[in-house]
C-alpha cells in the first residue's frame, strides 16, 4: 500500500512539473509589480498636500459672495497598467503609479473642490488635476512656475501680489471656457469662469 502511494505521489509531481515547463515554454512571462511613487519634489509643487494651511480654502467672489472649503481626507490610489505584450498571455499588472487625493467638505457657500497628483494617468504623467465649481482644470506638475509663456513674473489679484505665476485651463487647454492662476506658494489663487463672468480671488493665508 505505502509502494503503491508512493508511485502515485511520484507520479503527481511529475504532472505538476510537465505544466509548469509547459507554462514556461509558452513565453509568458511572470511580473512583480512596481510600485512609482509621487517625488517630494513634484509634490512641492502645490501646496495642498504639504502644507496645513490649506486644509481650509476660501475664495471670495466679484459678486460678493464667499464659498470656503475644509479638506475631508487625504487618499492614495494607485493607477495600474497591465502588460499587453502577448495577446496569448494573462494580463498583470506591470506598474502602478501613485495618485493623491484630497477631498473637500462646502461649509460656506455654494460650490466644490477637489485636487488630485497622479504619477501618471492615462492621458499624461505628474498631472494636477483641480476640480473648482465643476471647472475641471488641468496642468502638469512640473509647469508651475516654468518661465514659459503664459508667465507672469508678479501679478495683482484679489489685492495681493503672486509671483511666479502661469495661466491654465479646463482640460489643459480650453482657455475659451475658464482660467486659473496658479503658483507654486499658493496653489490656484484666482478662477475665472467665463461662461458666467464671475471671478474667484483666494482669501489671503
Amino acid at each position: 500500500m505505502k509502494t503503491k502511494l508512493l508511485y502515485i505521489t511520484i507520479f503527481c509531481l511529475l504532472i505538476i512539473q510537465a505544466c509548469k515547463r509547459d507554462n514556461t515554454d509558452s513565453g509568458c512571462p511572470s511580473y512583480s509589480t512596481n510600485y512609482k511613487t509621487l517625488t517630494l519634489e513634484a509634490i512641492n509643487q502645490t501646496p495642498y498636500f504639504t502644507n496645513p494651511a490649506f486644509d481650509t480654502i476660501s475664495f471670495a467672489s466679484d459678486k460678493g459672495d464667499t464659498v470656503i472649503f475644509v479638506k475631508a481626507k487625504t487618499d492614495t490610489a494607485w493607477y495600474c497598467e497591465n502588460d499587453n505584450s502577448n495577446a496569448d498571455c494573462p494580463k498583470e499588472n506591470a506598474n502602478c503609479y501613485q495618485v493623491l487625493h484630497n477631498s473637500y467638505t462646502t461649509i460656506k457657500g455654494v460650490g466644490n473642490l477637489d485636487i488630485k497628483h497622479s504619477k501618471k494617468t492615462i492621458e499624461f504623467p505628474d498631472l494636477i488635476e483641480i476640480t473648482f465649481n465643476d471647472l475641471h482644470f488641468k496642468v502638469r506638475d512640473y509647469r508651475i512656475g516654468l518661465k514659459e509663456k503664459p508667465y507672469f513674473l508678479s501679478i495683482v489679484k484679489g489685492n495681493k501680489t503672486y509671483y511666479n505665476v502661469i495661466i491654465i485651463y479646463p482640460n489643459l487647454n480650453e482657455s475659451t471656457i475658464a482660467e486659473a492662476f496658479i503658483n507654486i506658494e499658493n496653489g490656484c489663487f484666482n478662477f475665472r469662469d467665463k461662461s458666467t463672468n464671475t471671478e474667484y480671488n483666494l482669501i489671503s493665508k
